[in-house]
């Protein structure tokens, strides 16, 4: 009765709450079958429309959230260029409040309990755990590498036996995009693994005696926290643009082909690049640690969700980078362990090739001017049935078989780089 209780006061709290009211949205999906099509839809996408998955190539269907206000609007100009759609998803607003009432029902179910890694958290229960996680455990330390415009840290974890100058560095970002919640809930998840199963997992053992993990389980606190009080679905950083505009996209921050294809100028857009590189705290705070270690950086992991995709540089030009077999070879390793977990199929490849021209990455970046060869980008599942509201449920097989093809990558690295 007492959990009951908690979690109807919960949900009353919830209710109560000012936010972005996603009734009657809809999810459809078109499969651009022409040139004409897949250009109009690249053009689309500058406009307020928010793209739930992007145009990449002939074929590949794109997943777009329109409310019940321009729904027959897009239809018509969609039909207009030879586009018919499907509806994926008839009322996200449902999906929300289903998702709200799986979070609160779980976390009654487990109040005073250890921390739930089968859940969702608010970027100040991430922040404690990472801290109470460093007070307890000697292999973790917690550092703050950066400060965002509203003024909250963006804590990273340190799990280490013992640095030294010449120890390689594994570092992983996670949740650059605000409302990818199942990445820092995955980051969250190996974080852990990595500190409680040292000297007991034989891998994990090796792994941490090779190298350094550093861990950024949120790289977008201010975003982060907003999907949590007021927009579920709010992608950017939260600094003002001017006007009504708010946010820039910090995974179109870097400085590699800042400015090109797959960012936008329109400061509205969700893929909005910023007024110059590095303009973002999220981005530069990335780039500081990763060139504070330089020369020991071997892996550089950008993890997101949805698409199910482990991706390589580029994505600010189709040209493939002069270590791409060998960033190909342990894409399919990795990618091979994942699927072997629970037969969750993942494409891999090049991030233009596999997904879409995206100028102004991280992994482009990494590789390009800090010389790491294994810079990847991650997409985590789904491929649309749920997308970015993942139930709970899926959190844990998520970080699972995530956390299999890591493994995999790192052994591979320690074997080619030891």
């Amino acid at each position: 009765m007492k959990v009951l209780l908690l979690a109807f006061a919960l949900l009353a709290t919830l209710a109560n709450a000012a936010k972005v009211d996603y009734t009657g949205h809809k999810v459809i999906r078109v499969v651009p079958q022409t040139e004409e099509q897949f250009r109009f839809l690249l053009k689309l996408q500058e406009q307020a429309y928010d793209f739930w998955s992007s145009p990449t190539s002939l074929g590949s269907p794109v997943d777009i959230r329109v409310s019940p206000q321009r729904y027959q609007y897009l239809a018509s100009t969609l039909n207009k260029v030879g586009l018919t759609h499907k509806i994926r998803f008839f009322d996200i607003g449902k999906l929300i409040e289903e998702e709200e009432r799986n979070i609160i029902l779980r976390r009654a179910l487990h109040s005073g309990r250890v921390f739930d890694f089968e859940n969702y958290h608010t970027y100040t229960e991430i922040e404690a755990f990472v801290n109470e996680l460093a007070a307890t455990n000697a292999l973790v330390s917690s550092s703050v590498i950066g400060t965002t415009y509203e003024g909250r840290g963006i804590i990273m974890a340190t799990i280490s036996t013992g640095s030294s100058a010449t120890k390689p560095v594994m570092y992983f970002e996670c949740a650059m995009h605000a409302r990818e919640w199942v990445a820092p809930a995955t980051c969250l998840y190996v974080m852990n693994e990595m500190a409680t199963k040292y000297g007991t997992d034989a891998e994990i053992t090796a792994m941490l005696d090779y190298a350094d993990w550093l861990i950024t389980p949120v790289s977008n606190p201010d975003g982060y926290e907003y999907t949590w009080t007021t927009d579920r679905l709010w992608r950017k950083n939260r600094v003002p643009n001017g006007g009504l505009c708010y946010g820039t996209d910090p995974n179109r921050n870097f400085d590699a082909g800042f400015g090109g294809p797959g960012a936008s100028s329109n400061a509205c857009s969700d893929t909005y690049h910023g007024p110059f590189a590095f303009s973002t705290q999220e981005a530069s705070a990335m780039r500081d640690v990763i060139l504070a270690n330089s020369g020991r950086v071997v892996a550089a992991v950008s993890i997101h969700s949805y698409s199910q995709l482990w991706m390589s540089p580029y994505g600010y030009q189709s040209v493939l980078p002069a270590d791409y077999a060998e960033m190909y070879r342990v894409m399919t390793i990795s990618v091979n362990a994942l699927t072997a977990t629970y037969g969750t199929p993942f494409q891999y490849g090049n991030i233009a090739d596999t997904i879409y021209p995206a100028s102004g990455g991280s992994v482009d970046w990494t590789y390009d001017t800090a010389n790491v060869v294994y810079s990847y980008a991650l997409e985590l599942r789904d491929t649309g049935l749920y997308g970015f509201e993942l139930p709970p449920r899926l959190i844990l097989p998520t970080a699972t078989e995530t956390f299999n093809g890591l493994k995999a990558m790192a052994q591979e690295i320690a074997a080619k780089l030891p």
